[in-house]
């Protein structure tokens, strides 16, 4: 009677770990040692894993909180002599480019429709006025132009990881011949993107 009950504990214990392998599928692995004198058991499993990056660029150009504005107030010497002239406020923007994505081009687009910035009238003066320098090289701004897109810029890389820190200064170069008094506006849209 106690072989008999032996046998079936024995075989509900087989059922039970058959089951159990079942369940456990994946990557597995059993081990048994045979009493504690022969040392322990050891069992071991692999899992995979997987991180996946996607490319991204930010750009960034003036401020975060809007769009600036660079504002040029020559004064009627300069407008006269065709001198050149710092922005009165707004001149000089912050520019952060980083990317995980290889070469980056940067574009410039405007709204002058081929005339340049206007007086909201028949008047314009040429974007190609206004000219844009970088404080740090590889970073360089489209210049300016009545064109509709202007030649793409192409931002130096380290690897696939473009990180850049700069600022563009401009500059308005009064034309030789004085434009017609007015307040002129225009807006340039510069577009990072990966080639």
């Amino acid at each position: 009677m106690k072989t008999r009950t032996t046998v079936m504990v024995l075989g509900l214990v087989m059922a039970m770990v058959f089951c159990y392998a079942g369940i456990v599928g994946a990557d597995s692995s059993w081990a048994t040692g045979a009493d504690a004198e022969s040392g322990g058991a050891g069992a071991s499993a692999d899992l995979n894993f997987q991180i996946v990056i996607p490319s991204f660029i930010y750009f960034k150009v003036g401020s975060v909180s809007g769009v600036d504005t660079v504002d040029f107030q020559p004064t009627p010497n300069d407008v006269a002599t065709g001198a050149a002239t710092s922005a009165t406020s707004g001149g000089t923007v912050d520019v952060v480019l980083l990317s995980n994505a290889g070469q980056i081009t940067i574009d410039e687009a405007n709204n002058g429709g081929g005339n340049g910035l206007s007086d909201g009238g028949t008047n314009y003066i040429s974007w190609s006025q206004i000219v844009a320098t970088s404080s740090v090289p590889g970073l360089d701004p489209p210049q300016l132009s009545d064109i509709g897109v202007n030649t793409s810029i192409i931002a130096t890389t380290s690897g696939n990881i473009t990180d850049k820190n700069t600022q563009w200064t401009y500059v308005y170069n009064n034309p030789a011949t004085p434009p017609v008094s007015g307040i002129y506006t225009g807006t340039a849209t510069y577009t990072a993107a990966i080639p």
